[in-house]
């Protein structure tokens, strides 16, 4: 492919758009262009005709780079951090009970 081939090949990109300074950028979709310039104009055209945003962000779609979907040891955890769980804090207010209990029952005899 030459030079000139490229720049009337059409190319996706991933569109974000930020609907007010406190919003994440939200993926909304997707618009083929030849250039990250048109592909703002589109993306604005498809995507906020009805809507308003303060941001949009065009993404090629090529420089996006995931995690293939079957690769689970990518997120397994290498060490138990279950410390950092909140799980145990539901039997706390029985654990307590029980201390002012024995406590109680200590101060009287």
């Amino acid at each position: 492919m030459t030079e000139d081939d490229t720049r009337h090949c059409y190319v996706p990109y991933e569109v974000f758009i930020q609907k007010s300074k406190l919003d994440y950028h939200v993926h909304v979709g997707s618009v083929l262009a030849p250039s990250p310039e048109l592909a703002l104009q589109l993306a604005r055209e498809n995507f906020l005709r009805r809507d308003t945003a303060v941001n949009i962000w065009v993404v090629r779609q090529s420089d996006i780079h995931q995690t293939p979907s079957e690769d689970h040891a990518f997120f397994a955890r290498e060490f138990t951090r279950s410390y950092r769980e909140v799980t145990g804090y539901s039997d706390n207010a029985r654990r307590w009970k029980a201390f002012k209990e024995r406590r109680a029952q200590r101060d009287q005899g």
